[in-house]
């Protein structure tokens, strides 16, 4: 697909296929820049994909742009500030005027934007007392006395109780962490940052065990310490002396495993910025050598965690109040993509960038220049990082084996995952060079490039060498459907199916639906569906709408016999995840169907095309992304299976499932693998094993919406692993 990429990009992979030929005219080999050993684990902590990615914010998120941006990002984890002195969302000077409906609020666009709340109790509200006697000052160095300890630990049982309340029992589930970089002299003061922690360690105990008392021994998770990554003893008066007077300074590994041991946190957390001054350093140093600093500490805290969770629940470029102006340059996009696979590789939970959003302004609550990465007005656009984190979030989601990777030089990080469809790599350019990066170990498939000055670009990995943007990442997916879809714009897919097809068309080939397809969110809530959808569904369907491209990719072919005879009635799928795309052949044998585009469609991306027919077997095949912009053709040979054994299906039924969804199911023997196809075409779901059933039932769920969902119309299709096929029409009730 060379002739999708920019004029430039043309030009480099040109000079670089001329460097490759003319090494291998001379007799030479070129040796891999990255060598992939898929049957060796990997060499860091982490041996397999399970890692979050998300948010820290203030502000900003909760304004309806930054709320849509966290969605396009897909954000699963997002850090809300309680009780902070510059959130103003939460004030109070008892507890009978606190305004717990705003923290419902900031809590509930969390969830519209399809993330999970990380609640994080940075200071105490006013009515819990100093250590003098004075109502809190909300600020991270408060010190307190025995009763106000006992205050704190009941505001926090009290706020997580006033949420599960409203929220129901999956507030129970979340994650809550207590104070922020108590070892952060500026932000906690020396009665925190100094000497062992203790202070920090009493609150800390006291919050758990009131959580215990509330809800029961193990319940909810709380964590700690939002550590500071510079060392205590850093920061030194004028004169050269401690800040911290005559009270000994620990390092951070000290003083983390000082109050973990007093009192056992359910999972850690901690922060990174470039630990370096505006100026001071550059950038082969900030992506070489303190990246690497970086991921020694990441894979120091797994050892410390022995087993729980740790998240790097702070990180950018630079965290000085002076903000870098690199900050909102490329080279963040490397950095952060870099970043990301260290923490995966080495043990990592999930990562949570500072600050995803911005204020317009472009000011920060306390007056300095703002690093978030996109502004909460949407119309702006987001800094060079977001589109290289999209797509890094895309590659960290789903689980899989992490294998050994080999990277020779300091420009350049890598991460493979072998997963059910095939490995999944990754690799970050650490230079603002463009190259072709060579690249061992791995079967040829299709790649998407960004970086901070490119959008998504498709191209092709030919099984030695791959284009990397400079401060780029090029992700190598030998499966369509390896970049997992966002769960927001899959939410998206079932809106649209539940209350918009009825008048746009079915997905993804009703004739009426390309007039909204591609919609802004401007123009969604523009829309006459804006009164019926609530906020967190036109997020959703916002970005459904922008991702998919309706028009998609045009497949044809034909299906024949073993003689070559066309076969008429066969049914082929464009088979992605859970869903996909169907289509009957006609009397000649021929068939067309529409298979999303991967970039475009960021759901059920097809993989592989299955063509099957009852008296005639099955036969499938890969779907070739190479092929997919001409318009692909496929042929396929069915042989009648040499046993008459069909796959059982019995008792077909559509359920009214309530909400505007219906399940379908069967209850079947036999079968490895069943479809439930719209009579019509167009429209195919998996059905998946119902737990627990002894029956053999497996279901799907369809939107009632459908002008497809009366039981007459939809066709149940089950393969055999013997190749036999069985077709039964769902009977209307």
């Amino acid at each position: 697909m060379g002739s999708g990429l920019p004029g430039r990009w043309r030009r480099a992979a040109r000079f670089a296929c001329a460097l490759l030929l003319g090494s291998l005219l001379l007799g030479g080999s070129p040796t891999p820049d990255i060598k992939v050993h898929l049957d060796q684990p990997s060499t860091g902590f982490a041996q397999s994909l399970d890692f979050k990615l998300g948010t820290n914010e203030i502000v900003d998120l909760y304004r309806d742009g930054g709320i849509d941006r966290a969605a396009q990002f897909g954000a699963d984890l997002v850090r809300v500030w309680v009780g902070h002195r510059f959130l103003g969302a939460v004030a109070g000077s008892t507890p009978a005027d606190f305004d717990w409906s705003r923290l419902h609020t900031f809590v509930q666009r969390v969830l519209d934007a399809g993330a999970t709340p990380m609640v994080s109790f940075v200071a105490a509200p006013a009515w819990v007392t100093a250590a003098d006697g004075t109502p809190s000052s909300q600020h991270e160095s408060e010190r307190f006395n025995a009763a106000g300890v006992r205050g704190y630990a009941e505001y926090v049982a009290d706020a997580i109780e006033r949420l599960r309340d409203h929220f129901g029992p999956v507030a129970l589930t979340w994650p809550y962490t207590i104070w922020n970089e108590p070892n952060n002299h500026q932000n906690a003061g020396q009665h925190y940052a100094c000497g062992s922690g203790a202070a920090y360690a009493e609150l800390y105990a006291a919050a758990r065990a009131a959580a215990a008392r509330r809800f029961g021994s193990g319940v909810v998770a709380i964590g700690g310490p939002s550590l500071d990554a510079i060392d205590t003893g850093a920061t030194l008066n004028p004169d050269g002396s401690p800040t911290c007077g005559n009270a000994p300074d620990v390092d951070w590994s000290t003083y983390l495993r000082a109050v973990d041991s007093a009192s056992f946190h359910d999972f850690l957390t901690w922060h990174w910025y470039g630990m370096h001054r505006v100026g001071e350093t550059t950038s082969t140093d900030v992506l070489g050598t303190r990246l690497s600093w970086f991921e020694n500490r990441v894979r120091l805290i797994s050892g410390i965690a022995a087993g729980r969770p740790h998240y790097v629940e702070e990180i950018n470029f630079n965290g000085d109040l002076a903000v870098d102006p690199l900050v909102h340059a490329p080279i963040n996009g490397a950095f952060l993509a870099s970043a990301t696979l260290r923490a995966l590789r080495q043990g990592a939970s999930g990562l949570l960038v500072y600050k995803g959003t911005r204020d317009p302004s472009g000011k920060s609550p306390r007056g300095e220049p703002d690093f978030g990465l996109w502004s909460s007005a949407i119309a702006d656009p987001p800094a060079p990082a977001f589109g290289v984190m999209q797509l890094v979030r895309r590659f960290v989601a789903g689980s899989g084996r992490l294998t050994r990777v080999d990277v020779r030089g300091p420009d350049l990080d890598a991460l493979v995952v072998d997963t059910d469809q095939g490995p999944r790599a990754a690799v970050v350019n650490l230079s603002p060079s463009h190259r072709t990066v060579r690249v061992s170990g791995l079967p040829a498939a299709p790649a998407v490039a960004v970086s901070g000055e490119t959008a998504w670009t498709l191209s092709w990995f030919d099984g030695t060498s791959v284009f990397v943007p400079g401060f780029g990442l090029a992700v190598i997916d030998g499966s369509l459907a390896g970049l997992p879809a966002l769960p927001t714009v899959e939410r998206g897919r079932r809106t649209y199916d539940t209350q918009c097809s009825s008048c746009h068309g079915v997905t993804p080939l009703g004739a009426r639906a390309p007039g909204l397809a591609g919609a802004s969110r401007a123009k969604v809530d523009g829309s006459h569906a804006a009164a019926l959808l609530t906020h967190s569904e036109r997020i959703n369907l916002a970005n459904f709408l922008s991702g998919w491209r309706s028009n998609g990719r045009i497949v044809t072919g034909i299906v024949q016999d073993e003689n070559g005879t066309p076969i008429s009635g066969a049914l082929v799928i464009a088979v992605g995840f859970d869903s996909g795309t169907a289509a009957w052949t006609d009397a000649a044998g021929k068939f067309q169907l529409r298979a999303s585009d991967p970039l475009g469609s960021v759901t059920s991306t097809p993989r592989r095309l299955m063509a099957f027919h009852a008296d005639h077997g099955v036969a499938s095949a890969p779907l070739s992304l190479g092929a997919l912009p001409s318009g692909p053709t496929a042929t396929f040979a069915l042989h009648t299976p040499t046993t008459s054994q069909r796959p059982l299906l019995a008792s077909s039924y559509v359920v009214d499932a309530g909400d505007g969804i219906h399940r379908l199911g069967t209850a079947s023997a036999g079968a490895s693998e069943i479809w439930a196809v719209a009579a019509g075409g167009g429209i195919a779901r998996r059905l998946v094993p119902e737990p627990g059933s002894a029956f053999g039932v497996r279901r799907t769920h369809l939107a009632a919406a459908d002008a497809s969902m009366a039981a007459g119309n939809w066709v149940i299709a089950a393969i055999g692993s013997n190749g036999a096929v069985a077709l039964r029409r769902v009977a209307t009730e």
